[in-house]
């Protein structure tokens, strides 16, 4: 019987083995790359409460690689401490690819405002975006105003009572309503929420004055429970053409949005992260995530891994200098 053993040299991608019993031979075998992955469940942490956009995206991109992998893929809401306990289970996790972690803007802005971290600012790597939306600019009816102009005036008149609300401190919309102001010289006054529900829930109520969210509620406003006032991007929605961008509606400097994207412990092999990304890629062509985004008004913009970690690094900067500017503390 001849008996196989590895040789520890891998030449392109493909094991040399030698046959012990075959004298001076080697016979080589093609490794497929992240050869056995994924051997059991996949877990994905997503550091947030249950409901809302980032909870609806994951559990459709799960379904599908669940399909894609012939695997269990579930996702495990792990929410707290600003999405630091959920970022830290999967920062300690085996860095096989079994544990994801599937987040947004707060783990970059903890890095800036928090002064300690239960996980190294190093411990994860991008592995895939899964997509992104533009904040849009939203205020409650019964605000007397019709325009970013308007609102403008109306916060000069009252400083620092126009009260904003927002997912979190830290978050994409408080961030953003931080640069609004900066921008606009005027001064607001920052209620945080543990969340995009219980935010808009108070807003609809006019317990608080403005917020910005995603496309995704301009359902509310079509129906006159809300009023968008623009929107925070380079162009105008297609699925909103008479909305403006905060820039063409007299604020310079404002563009800003939410983004997805799944994470793994850094020390996972490259071959697993590059698996991931593919098959993140073509799970977000699947025609019910496609359905999911067009509805909830997001976009996945191809992006290879290394651009996702370019992203990331400007998306630090970026913020980093708003909460600097701002005088943005975690308190």
């Amino acid at each position: 019987m001849i008996v196989l053993e590895r040789v520890g040299r891998r030449v392109g991608g493909v094991f040399c083995m030698a046959a012990a019993a075959w004298a001076g031979g080697c016979a080589w075998a093609a490794e497929p790359p992240a050869a056995g992955f994924p051997g059991r469940t996949v877990q994905v942490i997503v550091p947030y409460p249950p409901g809302g956009l980032t909870d609806g995206l994951v559990r459709q991109l799960a379904a599908e690689l669940g399909q894609a992998w012939k695997q269990s893929v579930v996702v495990e809401n792990r929410g707290g401490g600003g999405t630091t306990i959920g970022t830290a289970q999967v920062a300690r996790a085996q860095p096989d690819g079994h544990t994801l972690l599937f987040t947004s803007t707060g783990l970059v802005t903890n890095q800036i405002l928090m002064k300690s971290l239960p996980y190294e600012a190093d411990a994860l790597s991008p592995v895939a975006m899964g997509g992104t939306a533009p904040n849009v600019l939203y205020v409650r009816p019964g605000l007397p105003v019709q325009s970013v102009a308007e609102l403008v005036a109306y916060a000069k008149a009252r400083p620092g009572e126009v009260k904003f609300a927002s997912t979190g401190n830290g978050s994409s919309p408080h961030l953003t309503a931080e640069l609004l102001a900066a921008r606009a010289g005027i001064s607001i006054l920052h209620v945080p929420y543990k969340g995009a529900g219980p935010a808009l829930t108070d807003l609809l109520a006019g317990h608080v004055d403005a917020m910005f969210h995603f496309p995704a509620s301009l359902a509310l406003a079509k129906q006159g429970k809300l009023r968008a006032l623009a929107v925070a991007a380079d162009e105008r929605l297609a699925d909103a053409p008479d909305l403006p961008t905060v820039v063409q509606a007299g604020v310079p400097g404002v563009v800003s949005g939410s983004w997805f994207g799944f994470f793994v412990p850094s020390a996972t092999p490259a071959a697993i992260q590059d698996r991931i990304h593919d098959d993140v890629a073509q799970a977000l062509k699947a025609p019910a995530v496609r359905r999911y985004m067009q509805e909830s008004g997001l976009v996945s913009p191809p992006m290879s891994r290394a651009r996702f970690s370019a992203f990331i690094a400007h998306e630090r900067d970026k913020w980093a200098e708003v909460i600097r500017t701002r005088n943005i503390r975690l308190e």
